[in-house]
């Protein structure tokens, strides 16, 4: 099964992590020019509640603070996961997590007078998705400055702490499930849509025994003209683990393919 609904050949669409800045850009753009209004905010209440408000609530924040967040989490979390599934994946990745989150919190507060707003369903998500496809990139936390965790042990520990949260309601003002949601959404976006991809998954032991990030070894050695199949792996494999990984001929086929395009 996949969700490849459009077609990713060139290098911009494989590495996806445009789509990232994009979205960065229309939620910065949504908090300049609009302020949490009534047909956009997600109200919880029957009598203003419209249909398209789960989603456009995705990009709406209520502070500056808040956009900032949201935003640096896009960026630290989707630079890693554009690159595995493509630029309009990504952006359907954003909008499904936004949505599952935003309807959960919709579900089990319908009729009360809340008001949601805030792309953090569609973060979590996307942490969901990271932990997926890169469970072994390590990050360093404000509060545990000496002890680097792994993308797997933060995205568990922050799903604990939004439980926590939820059941405790000691933290409110905030929608601690459309986090949840917005988790859930994300991860089965991710399991059922990329299966051959996934690396860790907290339901199974093991899917892979060799880490995703684990740059492919130098194919067979190439000459003559450059192939499109040449240089979509050539391509594939810069977007995924950077020009570092390339050997010096493969680097040399990427120069030649270059020059081949412009007609020398």
């Amino acid at each position: 099964m996949s969700l490849n609904f459009f077609n990713q050949n060139t290098a911009l669409d494989r590495d996806g992590k445009t789509m990232v800045w994009y979205l960065i850009l229309v939620n910065a753009v949504m908090f300049l020019f609009d302020s949490r209004t009534d047909a956009l905010a997600m109200f919880c209440n029957k009598e203003y509640f419209r249909f398209w408000q789960p989603l456009t609530a995705g990009f709406l924040h209520g502070d500056f603070w808040h956009l900032f967040f949201n935003m640096y989490s896009i960026y630290l979390f989707g630079t890693l996961v554009a690159p595995h599934i493509g630029k309009m994946n990504f952006l359907y990745l954003y909008l499904i997590s936004a949505l599952t989150g935003n309807l959960l919190f919709l579900l089990l507060n319908w009729g009360s007078n809340s008001i949601v707003v805030g792309a953090s369903g569609a973060v979590f998500g996307i942490m969901a998705a990271a932990a997926l496809l890169e469970p072994d990139r390590k990050f360093t936390l404000i509060f545990l400055p000496f002890k680097p965790l792994k993308t797997t042990s933060m995205v568990i520990c922050f799903a604990i702490i939004e439980i926590i949260l939820q059941l405790t309601n000691a933290q409110a003002g905030v929608a601690h499930l459309a986090h949840l949601g917005g988790l859930v959404g994300g991860y089965l976006f991710i399991r059922l849509g990329f299966p051959k991809q996934v690396v860790w998954d907290i339901f199974r032991k093991q899917v892979r025994d060799v880490p995703f990030n684990e740059p492919p070894k130098e194919g067979p050695r190439r000459t003559g003209r450059v192939t499109s199949a040449e240089l979509d792996a050539l391509l594939d494999k810069v977007s995924r683990f950077g020009i570092n990984s390339l050997s010096e001929h493969e680097l040399a086929r990427l120069r030649q393919a270059r020059e081949e395009m412009r007609g020398k």
